[in-house]
């Protein structure tokens, strides 16, 4: 029971109904915690955590990734400890500190080497470092990280990760309508808007601040038909 209710809780997220996808994963977190499964309260207290960042709580949200990642660490699952770094990254990403954003980043990619389960977890892991080096005003390494990021996730099957990489390239896409076109494309692949997703948002924001409303229109729904076809081009 738990198991299904930490999907919900992840899709009522994605909605942006998080006092749902928190009444969900409480829910499934009670089961587990009766049981004493550290494993799953470990998953449950990461996907509550993504909840309590797209609500803006970072405070709580790195106590909720510190503890599942503790709780990983107890039962040797590493790249579910991979999953709470990166988090704690974001967390910190986030919040302006890229030094220590970088950090956790690095420590998480150096738990999924090991872990062939972890292709998903270390694309987002290198779309966390190539934002970060954004924000830090380098483009050429953002852009070595984002294509290190596009090139393992055009084969994989996570196409949640490679909707984030396709918005991770829009920051750094040579002009905006290429931008708009790689933000059509992630909507394609999700199937929905991200509402609560801060760097979604904000990377919205920024592409329809440098073109006019017709153009970005345009662009974003080539993008949209053409979804993995348009981030597979490189």
């Amino acid at each position: 029971m738990a198991n299904c209710l930490d999907p919900l809780g992840g899709f009522a997220n994605r909605r942006g109904a998080y006092d749902r996808a928190l009444e969900l994963l409480d829910e499934g977190l009670a089961h587990v915690r009766e049981l004493g499964s550290p494993e799953e309260t470990a998953d449950l207290l990461r996907s509550r955590a993504l909840v309590l960042l797209h609500r803006g709580e970072t405070e709580e949200a790195a106590r909720h990734f510190t503890h599942s990642a503790a709780l990983a660490r107890s039962v040797g699952a590493s790249d579910k400890v991979a999953s709470a770094r990166r988090g704690l990254g974001d967390v910190a990403r986030l919040s302006g500190d890229t030094a220590r954003a970088r950090g956790e980043y690095e420590h998480a990619l150096r738990l999924c080497a090991d872990n062939w389960f972890s292709t998903g977890e270390s694309v987002r892991i290198l779309v966390g470092l190539g934002r970060t080096a954004a924000a830090e005003g380098d483009a050429r390494t953002a852009a070595d990280w984002l294509e290190q990021a596009r090139l393992l996730a055009v084969d994989s099957p996570d196409v949640l990760a490679l909707a984030e990489v396709a918005e991770s390239l829009a920051v750094v896409a040579p002009d905006p309508e290429r931008a708009a076109e790689l933000l059509g494309a992630a909507r394609g692949l999700r199937g929905a808007p991200a509402p609560g997703d801060p760097d979604a948002t904000r990377t919205e924001r920024e592409v329809r601040a440098r073109l006019a409303p017709e153009a970005y229109d345009h662009a974003f729904a080539r993008g949209r038909r053409l979804r993995a076809a348009a981030v597979s081009a490189g």
